[in-house]
């Protein structure tokens, strides 16, 4: 392979998306991985390693393979076809193997050992934290063991890479595979206007007439919510509830079932090599958590609060379905439609009425001005083409000194073959490079939101503001650290329970009058956000709050229960953790149709495996910072000041909790989130 012909190996401050060629993805992973190769065996022998000639000469290595790998991962989820999978999972594949050996070279970890060791006392914190990291990571890749054991986790690893791509390519291709046509608007009673513009357009993109409903999630949750037919929400929802598995409508050859399986005997198998007694136990090393007991203990105290809540919140839905819509039994497909009906009767406000006020364009103007009060720092537009869809938009960030931060890519628009959920991910790292130069930290921003149709532009929902929110505290941590090494910038080395600190952080604005007052316009009349509905829309703050956290609850637990399990024999063992979870969670009948398990991602496929807690641990510590700005004139740059210096900047520098503790002067309190939620 000729490099000079390969865009993916050409040194650009950002990905060349217009000028990338998929035949060339995983040629220029293979090429980097050899060069890479090379260096390490080099460093291997150094007899004189210094911090320039060894740690810098890898990290230096390992980020030029992920800032070529970075694009091809987000490609094949916002862009996926045939081709660009099959390269995706041919450079996984690739990069699995060789980084489980890398893991495991003895050789290198004794380099790094004796590094260590010998130099400690003179490197600064940072340097020092990122070494702990790197030894420990050679520890928990099983450097230590004997060879046949080495082989075995090794092997388990590169399985392991395989069946979680596996899976979450099965919930894509079962999700676009389903598709229901309508001919009669009237079966769409009920239903918002833009998401019926939305069918009529895909209905005509499919050379079909009238409107063709899909299971991304704007179009599903919109009929889930809104539409009149009971029929209807039923049919959507049977086919929601069951992608990936043998219930499916559509074609059997995407079920999870067997994968579930297959990944829980290898996470055991990789946990019991390496001395742990189960997954749960070896997921907490890299954790705030300290003991799986530690916590069961957190989810079922909060369990016992959200029980309570919930039963009476289900009884007043049941009482309204009964009274008001003649419901004599709630049924899965009736509860967000039932929520939404007695929202709009007892509270005065909808979602619909809502979106109004949350034109996309204003809600990204607002979130900006946000950053700007809190932190000082400004987000301006880069034009560009060079991007891998027509919607995507590409900013930088700026500080008050207009030193360059970084950059992100906006995608916020659901469409076909792109993953659904919302996320961010690391583009390129911060990182100091030998030269003094600083290479700005580059982020992606995705989201899921109806785009605009050829009547009207695009909207959010309050959810929606909430979610872009949200993911851009991902990307303002990513960004916004002072942290010179790969390593500890940014995300990097921050414990997984800590890492939704930030993005959990900034929902809180989305329910602050001042800060939607920035934003919040009617789209035609130009009109603030009215006093009145805003009382009513923080009214609904913490309706069904009990229901909304049992469900995360009840997630949470099944996660880490699963993971804990140590006998691992039992055949579909999901299957019933999940029934014993949901024997005290579940507020109604789950429909024997309900594979949810078979789609749920961000444990089998996403990172979260033994670490789903983390949205609640973390909501703990997000709740608590929000307090600080509270007690001040919430909008504070000083207290915004201090935020970014001792939690945004920091990175894995340090351990989370003493990052908190720096910025709050003590450790993290519970009843801020209890108040919050409503359930003190």
């Amino acid at each position: 392979m000729e490099k000079q012909k390969n865009t993916l190996l050409k040194n650009s401050a950002l990905p060349a998306f217009s000028k990338m060629q998929t035949k060339d993805m995983f040629n220029a992973i293979k090429y980097l991985v050899n060069e890479n190769k090379a260096i390490v065996k080099k460093t291997e022998k150094l007899k004189n390693p210094t911090w320039d000639n060894f740690v810098y000469q890898i990290e230096n290595s390992d980020d030029k393979i992920s800032k070529v790998w970075a694009p091809i991962r987000h490609l094949n989820s916002v862009m996926n076809d045939k081709d660009i999978r099959k390269q995706y999972e041919r450079s996984l594949n690739l990069l699995t193997s060789y980084y489980g050996k890398i893991g495991q070279n003895k050789n290198l970890f004794s380099q790094y050992e004796r590094f260590y060791e010998k130099n400690k006392k003179k490197l600064n914190s940072n340097q020092v934290k990122l070494l702990e990291d790197i030894l420990k990571g050679f520890k928990l890749s099983g450097v230590h063991l004997d060879p046949a054991k080495r082989k075995s986790f090794r092997e388990c690893q590169e399985k392991l890479a395989k069946l979680e791509s596996k899976f979450e390519q099965n919930i894509l291709d079962s999700t676009n595979s389903w598709a229901k046509n309508i001919k009669d608007l009237k079966t769409l009673q009920g239903v918002p206007q833009n998401a019926i513009e939305i069918a009529a357009e895909v209905a005509s993109k499919n050379k079909q007439e009238g409107y063709t409903l899909t299971l991304d999630q704007p179009c599903y949750m919109a009929i889930m919510t809104f539409s009149e037919n009971r029929a209807l929400r039923k049919d959507l929802y049977l086919a929601y509830v069951s992608r990936a598995s043998k219930k499916f409508p559509v074609n059997k050859k995407w079920d999870n079932t067997k994968l579930i399986e297959d990944i829980l005997k290898l996470r055991h198998k990789i946990a019991t090599i390496l001395d742990y007694n189960n997954y749960a136990e070896y997921s907490l090393t890299t954790k705030m958590a300290k003991s799986p007991n530690e916590v069961i203990n957190f989810l079922e105290s909060l369990k016992r609060k959200a029980l309570k809540q919930s039963k009476k919140e289900i009884k007043v839905l049941e009482k309204y379905a009964m009274e008001k819509l003649k419901l004599k039994t709630i049924k899965p497909w009736d509860l967000a439609f039932i929520s939404e009906k007695y929202k709009e009767e007892n509270f005065g406000v909808s979602q619909e009425e809502l979106k109004k006020y949350f034109p996309v364009e204003n809600v990204i103007k607002g979130l900006f001005k946000l950053v700007e009060s809190l932190y000082g720092i400004k987000v301006k537009l880069k034009k560009t083409k060079d991007v891998w869809h027509k919607d995507v938009r590409l900013y930088e960030i700026y500080d008050k000194k207009n030193n360059l931060r970084g950059k992100f890519y906006f995608d916020l628009y659901a469409r076909q073959n792109k993953r659904g959920g919302a996320w961010m991910d690391e583009c390129i790292q911060r990182r100091e490079k030998l030269n003094g130069k600083i290479q700005s930290p580059v982020a992606f921003i995705t989201c899921n939101s109806s785009p605009p149709t050829k009547k009207s532009p695009a909207f959010f929902t309050h959810y929606d503001v909430e979610t872009l929110f949200h993911e851009f505290g991902h990307g303002l941590q990513h960004m916004l650290t002072t942290i010179n090494y790969a390593g500890i910038s940014g995300i990097s080395g921050v414990e997984w329970d800590a890492v939704e600190l930030p993005s959990q952080f900034m929902e809180n604005w989305c329910w602050e009058k001042n800060v939607l007052d920035t934003f919040a316009f009617d789209y035609k009349t130009k009109k603030k956000l009215p006093s009145a509905l805003f009382k009513k829309l923080l009214a609904t703050k913490n309706y069904n709050t009990g229901l909304a956290l049992l469900r995360q609850i009840e997630f949470s637990l099944f996660d880490f229960l699963l993971h804990m399990d140590e006998k691992n024999k039992k055949t579909k063992l999901a299957e019933h953790i999940l029934r014993d979870v949901r024997k005290e969670t579940a507020m109604l009948p789950i429909h024997e149709n309900n594979k949810f398990e078979n789609s749920f991602a961000h444990i089998f496929s996403g990172g979260y495996a033994a670490g789903y807690y983390s949205y609640k641990w973390a909501e703990v510590l997000s709740a608590d910072a929000f307090m600080a700005f509270k007690e001040k004139k919430l909008v504070d740059r000083k207290v915004g000041n201090n935020f970014m210096k001792k939690i945004l900047e920091k990175g894995g520098s340090k351990p989370a909790l003493e990052l908190f503790i720096d910025f709050r002067g003590r450790e993290p309190k519970i009843e801020p989130l209890l108040d919050s939620l409503g359930l003190k």
